[in-house]
């Protein structure tokens, strides 16, 4: 059977428990979830769908599903790319896009931390005297 060849919403609704489920466990992690054809349609299989998973079909059944558009990220030629909540952007933390890598960006923020230690351990204290 063809994603596009439902029934019904029955078998479509339980596609989307399917990936509901796979990102809940992704969430739990907080790590990203993304899946080539043959991993879901292992994971179909292992639910109980005798599916076939490829870029064509997928993208019927993404059309026709504002719930699958909600939970998929992204989709190619090579597979799925599921939106977790909490998982880290890969996006966001590209150095191409933001120019810097992880570690300038830890360099950087130890450098701000250590000027003001710095500046706040110069200060001279304020004595005054004891009022009698």
């Amino acid at each position: 059977m063809r994603f596009f060849e439902f029934s019904g919403d029955d078998e479509g609704d339980k596609f989307v428990m399917v990936l509901r489920n796979y990102i809940g466990r992704a969430a739990s992690k907080k790590a990203p979830s993304s899946l080539n054809w043959a991993g879901l349609n292992k994971v179909l299989s292992t639910s109980g769908f005798e599916l076939s998973a490829d870029y064509e079909t997928f993208k019927a059944m993404y059309d026709g599903s504002p719930a699958i558009q909600a939970m998929v990220k992204n989709f190619n030629e090579r597979g799925i790319e599921l939106k977790v909540p909490g998982a880290p952007d890969d996006q966001e933390q590209s150095p191409q896009q933001t120019g810097k890598t992880s570690q300038d960006q830890v360099d950087q923020t130890a450098d701000s931390a250590a000027a003001g230690q710095l500046a706040q351990s110069q200060q001279t204290p304020q004595l005054t005297s004891p009022q009698a």
